[in-house]
């Protein structure tokens, strides 16, 4: 029995439909040209035959075919240097269409959202400087001086120290009354 492969193909690998082959597999002169291109340059060309007597003309109709045509194919062109993506390119023309009339700030629960202008925030700073060393031995006495000596300090006499241990503190019992509190006592009477 012969093996049958089959190929499976996600969104993230995309291959255009080209137009613009020859029956024997050759380019045409500029293609293959996707669908997007053959859109954008035939909407290209009727816009330039349309408004040609209206917003431009040269006067000499040849020269006019002539600049319609080469417009026609560099717009056609640029457009297949677009980079292909997942996205329709006229949704994307439509969507940058909208955000030009959108407000630049947008808008929060319906409201258009109003920054306010850069302004100046008063306040300083201060730097304190560092502090000094502390030296627990004192510094030599200024060459030529005739001070008193530093005074010495005289031990202090030792505290006694009691060996009995303090009487117990008689508190009241008490019962603990929520659950974190008989944790606690459970926790210090295995503890002792």
């Amino acid at each position: 029995m012969p093996q049958e492969t089959a190929r499976f193909y996600t969104k993230s690998r995309r291959f255009p439909k080209m137009i613009g082959r020859m029956n024997d597999g050759s380019r045409i002169p500029g293609g293959p040209y996707t669908l997007t291109q053959v859109g954008v340059g035939g909407a290209v060309l009727l816009a330039m035959f349309a408004t040609r007597g209206l917003l431009w003309s040269t006067g000499e109709i040849l020269l006019d075919i002539l600049m319609t045509a080469v417009l026609a194919f560099a717009v056609t062109w640029l457009v297949g240097r677009l980079p292909m993506t997942r996205r329709n390119l006229l949704f994307a023309f439509l969507d940058a269409a909208a955000a030009m009339f959108k407000p630049f700030g947008g808008k929060y629960q319906g409201q258009v959202i109003r920054l306010s202008a850069p302004h100046g925030a008063g306040g300083g700073t201060r730097v304190l400087p560092p502090e000094r060393p502390v030296s627990l031995v004192p510094p030599p006495p200024p060459v030529g001086a005739d001070l008193p000596p530093y005074p010495t300090k005289t031990p202090r006499p030792r505290r006694e120290v009691s060996l009995t241990p303090p009487a117990p503190i008689s508190t009241p019992a008490h019962r603990p009354a929520t659950g974190l509190e008989r944790l606690l006592t459970q926790v210090n009477s295995t503890n002792s």
